[in-house]
């Protein structure tokens, strides 16, 4: 994630627009009103299946490799000390995070992974990649390695204790995983969205972003729309093998939201090269242009929605309140969600001059 304090030259627009899209959605779904009342397409799938909610994790990991490349041109210096920095620093915010939300002084009961957490270990790896390679064919070929050694394991590999291996909720080899490696408190009791194995086919998404930066090299936006179709088409004809599963980052899920991914980045750009839709996609790029700031700032915005100081989360009461106008639940949710991602918002331009946006 990248963040700027002045007017970037020489920025691809197309890629911050995409990025800032994908922090808006992510801050948007992460702030409905009521998950349980929320618009369907704005809501994760329970397990198996795809939601537009469920695509934009992945759509930002994607982003990740897609500016790597840049970042690494960008690197005044080949130390490895500059990218370990901003790796330890994305994790420590992302556990400061989770601990603000639900502060305790057990470590067991620290969640240690989670978004800020899994994109810095992505980001490591996209690095690592592209620093010691050339071309979109290594990165292809690490992404689709990765995929594939996660899909193999989860389909061939029988967890301990359990008779065959198994996609279940909090089961099979990646639940043992979880269970196993991951120190603290897991997000979902016995397994976690952002856990050990599915890291692994995130890490190939992210891959996946170098290669096709790599690709659309020299190119510019003319990258044609049959390679996201490609992603699409391969992803879907996997399905019967894996399912389209987020928990599990399953790699039929991997490559449906990578070819869905390019498609949006590829509109964005050609948008932004013909100036059009100004207002809208001015916003988009001014979110990715400081994506890390808007995501800290709704995240301490949830920790302070969640405090209950008169017996009632302020969440909770205040999507009450919009409630008692007399309009639909999923309204209402996606109101709260709106007002919510709004004064998320209100205070970046004012952090952004005083050069106080958070980078990693």
């Amino acid at each position: 994630m990248s963040e700027a304090t002045s007017r970037p030259t020489g920025r691809d627009l197309g890629l911050d627009a995409f990025r800032g899209l994908t922090v808006l959605l992510m801050v948007i779904v992460n702030l409905q009103g009521d998950a349980g009342s929320a618009f369907p397409v704005l809501a994760h799938a329970a397990w198996n299946g795809l939601t537009l909610a469920d695509l934009v994790f992945p759509w930002f990991i994607l982003a990740v490799g897609l500016s790597t490349p840049l970042a690494v041109r960008a690197m005044r210096s080949p130390s490895f000390g500059p990218v370990a920095r901003r790796v330890a620093v994305l994790f420590a915010i992302g556990v400061a995070l989770g601990w603000l939300i639900r502060p305790t002084l057990d470590p067991n009961e620290i969640r240690w992974v989670g978004v800020l957490q899994r994109i810095a270990l992505v980001y490591l790896v996209c690095v690592l990649v592209a620093r010691f390679s050339g071309g979109p064919w290594i990165p292809a070929g690490f992404a689709v390695a990765c995929l594939a050694v996660h899909g193999l394991a989860i389909l061939l590999v029988t967890a301990p204790g359990e008779t065959a291996p198994s996609l279940a909720m909090g089961q099979g080899f990646s639940g043992w995983l979880d269970q196993t490696l991951v120190p603290g408190r897991l997000h979902r009791e016995r397994w976690d969205p952002e856990g050990a194995w599915s890291t692994l086919s995130a890490i190939g998404t992210g891959l996946g972003g170098v290669a096709l930066a790599r690709l659309k090299a020299g190119r510019g936006y003319a990258v044609p729309g049959s390679v996201a179709l490609g992603l699409i088409a391969a992803g879907l004809a996997l399905t019967p093998l894996v399912p389209l599963n987020k928990a599990l980052w399953t790699a039929s899920y991997a490559l449906v939201a990578s070819g869905t991914g390019l498609a949006l980045l590829l509109s964005l750009g050609a948008a932004t090269a013909a100036g059009r839709a100004r207002p809208v996609l001015g916003l988009m790029v001014f979110a990715g242009q400081t994506a890390l700031t808007v995501y800290v700032v709704h995240m301490v915005l949830i920790a302070l929605l969640v405090r209950a100081p008169f017996g009632e989360t302020l969440w909770s009461s205040g999507f009450r309140a919009i409630q008692s106008l007399d309009i639909p639940d999923p309204i209402a949710s996606l109101i709260f969600a709106l007002l919510a991602t709004a004064v998320t918002l209100v205070p970046i331009p004012w952090l952004r001059r005083r050069g106080w946006l958070i980078r990693a």
